[in-house]
């Protein structure tokens, strides 16, 4: 719903929850914790089947600044020193579409990330589609740019 954690501070706000940013993110990463662990033990998370369905899959790469902690002394208003590296997560997203192209309400999308390498991603990407069956999906279709790491594995997610 919205870009960053200030973002979201600034609408729990308006709705009369004060918290700080702090709070929010910790929040916000227990709940995928969360999600994620329910992901791995639940295996109803994954009911939805796409037997019979046309499944878009896509991937794509961003840019997102991570913030950490460097040695020595702090500064002189007693903050520690960090630097500020740039990380590319890779996201990757499955989801249905009906004969006229719309994506279908009735399936719940996937949507997943790491900031690991590519064959993390797709590692992700294939117990994902494992569990949804696709071999029995009528219709595949993988969208992406053309980063070279992804489309060099996509001839072995469709062999796997």
């Amino acid at each position: 719903m919205v870009g960053s954690l200030d973002e979201a501070q600034a609408v729990l706000a308006d709705r009369g929850v004060e918290l700080d940013t702090k709070t929010v993110r910790t929040i916000a990463y227990r709940y995928a914790a969360r999600a994620r662990l329910e992901q791995q033990v639940d295996p109803a998370a994954f009911a939805d089947s796409v037997a019979g369905r046309r499944v878009v899959i896509s991937s794509d790469g961003g840019r997102m600044r991570l913030r950490e902690t460097k040695r020595g002394p702090k500064t002189t208003k007693g903050r520690r020193r960090s630097t500020g590296a740039w990380r590319e997560p890779k996201v990757l997203i499955v989801y249905v579409v009906d004969a006229e192209g719309k994506r279908a309400a009735s399936f719940a999308p996937c949507i997943d990330a790491t900031l690991k390498g590519p064959d993390a991603v797709f590692a992700l990407l294939r117990i994902s589609l494992q569990r949804r069956a696709i071999t029995q999906a009528d219709h595949g279709l993988f969208i992406a740019d053309g980063a070279p790491w992804r489309w060099k594995r996509v001839p072995l997610l469709v062999q796997a």
